[in-house]
């Protein structure tokens, strides 16, 4: 079992095994930005409540335990998505990239879907973790934002009666004022926020 004050006095703030999320196992500067659906882990819409979000969260926990550094968190974006046919270039390349892939074929928006829930949840788990999020993770986060976004406005129009749409993109703008307040990395320079 993993006891999180030892972990915390080492700047990596984990969850529990036994109490899960929580804002007692979750870095101050997490906190204080993040609004309290960011600890459901049963709401779809949250950063951590779907599968891809939980696990994510669970295995970037694990990874810096392991010693991952914050430098080489895209690494660990691009090893979670093998296999799940994220276009190369797509967490460097500029909103459009994002938005043309999104806006692909109806039987992909499940791997474009879990590839965005999987951005988020290491955009915003390194806030949770570390207290900061380094310019190249937040830009994931940008990134990951373009593609739920994108996935939001074609649920709205294939169907027109989907209940969750303001609920989604809701769950998006949190995330957005969340990635936008929170610290950059100690000696990070401060890229553009690109929504």
């Amino acid at each position: 079992m993993r006891d999180p004050a030892l972990w915390q006095a080492r700047g990596i703030c984990v969850d529990s095994d036994d109490d899960g999320l929580a804002p007692e196992t979750s870095h101050p500067a997490f906190v204080a930005l993040a609004p309290w659906s960011f600890y459901d882990g049963a709401d779809e819409f949250a950063p951590f409540g779907s599968d891809h979000g939980h696990d994510t969260l669970g295995a970037l926990a694990e990874w810096y335990l392991a010693g991952g550094v914050d430098d080489e968190a895209p690494a660990f974006l691009v090893d979670s998505l093998d296999g799940f046919g994220v276009p190369d270039g797509l967490w460097s390349a500029d909103s459009a990239v994002a938005r043309e892939w999104a806006a692909g074929p109806e039987e992909d928006d499940h791997l474009v879907t879990a590839a965005a829930q999987t951005a988020v949840a290491v955009a915003v788990g390194q806030l949770k973790i570390r207290g900061h999020v380094t310019s190249a993770v937040r830009y994931l986060g940008w990134q990951a934002v373009t593609l739920h976004r994108v996935l939001i406005e074609q649920a709205v129009v294939r169907y027109p009666r989907w209940q969750h749409a303001d609920r989604a993109s809701a769950a998006v703008d949190d995330v957005v004022r969340v990635l936008t307040r929170a610290p950059s990395a100690p000696g990070d320079p401060v890229r553009a926020n690109r929504v």
